[in-house]
């Protein structure tokens, strides 16, 4: 672990917001944000998108890059070494804000849960439904109906259909 980061929690909010605000005023939208650590130097690696068909591009990735590269090496809310990522979601994308699951309604999704729920951790099936308070999804798993907390997720993911 990296010295220190155990102590400053609050530095992972930190770069959540001022990534969200500088994406804001880019055009972007923060989808997801990772953060690994290793021996010499950690990884943070945020996953970007932006309104309509057209995708995230590499370009587009450089350049939140190198703003958010800046932005972050003046602020500097990061304690130790690391190296930052820019990436779009992919086709199965990770889904982890009520938003994303609203927004994909009717499509298959892929589950993976910290701990059983009705015997089992993985659910594959078609979203039905998201509820706020507590949040949780209806997923319909080869006709049968499962509501699955999303805080007690270990993975959610869109399962992309190639055959459409």
């Amino acid at each position: 672990m990296v010295a220190g980061l155990e102590k400053h929690e609050d530095w992972r909010v930190r770069v959540r917001n001022l990534a969200e605000d500088l994406l804001l005023n880019l055009g972007f939208e923060l989808v997801d944000l990772e953060f690994g650590q290793g021996e010499e130097s950690s990884l943070l690696r945020l996953y970007i998108d932006k309104e309509g068909d057209a995708g995230i591009t590499l370009d587009d990735c450089t350049h939140v890059s190198r703003m958010l590269g800046a932005l972050l090496d003046v602020e500097d809310p990061i304690p130790g070494r690391y190296n930052l990522e820019v990436s779009s979601p992919g086709l199965n994308r990770r889904l982890s804000r009520p938003k994303d699951f609203q927004t994909r309604l009717g499509e298959t999704i892929k589950i993976t849960l910290l701990k059983p729920l009705d015997g089992r951790r993985r659910f594959k099936g078609i979203l039905l439904e998201c509820q706020d308070d507590p949040l949780t999804v209806n997923v319909d798993v080869n006709g049968e109906t499962f509501t699955v907390p999303l805080d007690e997720t270990s993975k959610c993911n869109l399962v992309y259909d190639f055959t459409k």
